[in-house]
């Protein structure tokens, strides 16, 4: 991996890497809100005026609501590190028959025809559907978080990170292709030819 793409990886990846310590706030939320319910408390702490993203109180319905941001950004910017890291879910038992002149190729056609496509959908819409919600101030009418434009505009920066993934991804395919040296994207030891 040559050095400005070992940086716009590592620029990439950062967000997965921060959010990913998000697992212990959300197994915090998860305990807490198990142990609420079960004592039958509905508000946890309530404060004099208006808090931003938690309103005037933490409920129960606050950390539920938290726990699926959490875990929203815990997916959407952790599945980047994984598409850069090469630790997603493939059908490796079908590719392990190619050879990796043909598995240079799925994954340039992959990135470029399948990934980067839906990412500038989900970049279309998902603004879309973020603005709405910031411009009417929706948030939850239970008692819960104030701000789920935050979350849903999470989706289309997810996505823009995910596209220039892709376009990294196939970027280094390409350079595969036409350098003849084949193997992981990630592996120091390519091999020649095909």
């Amino acid at each position: 991996m040559t050095k400005p793409t070992s940086v716009v990886q590592k620029f990439l990846c950062f967000p997965g890497k921060l959010v990913s310590w998000l697992v212990i706030p959300l197994a915090l939320s998860i305990v807490l809100s198990v142990i609420a319910a079960r004592q039958g408390w509905s508000v946890l702490i309530d404060w004099e005026g208006s808090v931003p993203l938690f309103g005037e109180a933490l409920t129960v319905n606050s950390l539920v609501d938290l726990q699926w941001y959490i875990f929203s950004a815990i997916v959407l910017f952790g599945g980047i590190w994984a598409h850069l890291e090469d630790r997603h879910v493939t059908v490796d038992f079908v590719a392990l028959g190619f050879s990796a002149r043909t598995r240079t190729l799925i994954s340039l056609f992959g990135n470029l025809f399948l990934l980067l496509p839906l990412c500038l959908l989900v970049m279309w819409f998902g603004s879309k559907f973020a603005m709405t919600a910031f411009a009417t101030g929706e948030g939850s009418i239970q008692g819960g978080l104030t701000a789920h434009w935050l979350i849903k505009g999470a989706l289309p920066v997810s996505f823009g990170l995910l596209g220039l993934a892709a376009l990294l991804r196939a970027a280094q395919a390409l350079r595969q292709l036409i350098t003849k040296q084949y193997g992981d994207i990630h592996d120091a030891t390519p091999t020649s030819g095909d």
